[in-house]
């Protein structure tokens, strides 16, 4: 099975916070899914805590080692209609919307995906 990460497993897998970082390092050796969407979360979060230069170290590196999904259409329509049905944030609908389309599972520690009880595969990484 192919897997999707959402921002809060990169960023426990960057601060090495266990129990995540370690299962994030199994799977991202597969070149798992992330919505470009969610590495936006990456960029501004790295930005702001460590500066321009490690935000931009940090997108490299991720585009190497995972496969980034663009933002078209269909993901925007999918992320929209998961946001209006679910209370969660924009980036964690882009997360859910690039996992269901790509038939992935997500791996997150993001309360808003896991208990949604939604449709999708998660595993949580908490």
């Amino acid at each position: 099975m192919s897997h999707c990460l959402d921002s809060w497993a990169v960023i426990a897998w960057m601060e090495n916070k266990e129990p995540a970082a370690s299962q994030v390092e199994r799977i991202i050796r597969k070149r798992p899914f992330m919505s470009t969407a969610n590495v936006t979360e990456v960029f501004y979060l790295t930005k702001r805590e460590h500066g321009l230069e490690a935000a931009q170290h940090t997108v490299d590196t991720l585009r190497v080692l995972t496969q980034f999904v663009p933002v078209d259409e269909v993901i925007a329509v999918a992320a929209g209609t998961i946001k209006a049905d679910y209370k969660m944030s924009l980036g964690d609908a882009f997360c859910v919307a690039t996992a269901t389309i790509k038939n992935a599972k997500i791996l997150t520690g993001d309360p808003e995906i896991i208990e949604a009880n939604g449709s999708w595969k998660v595993t949580d990484l908490r």
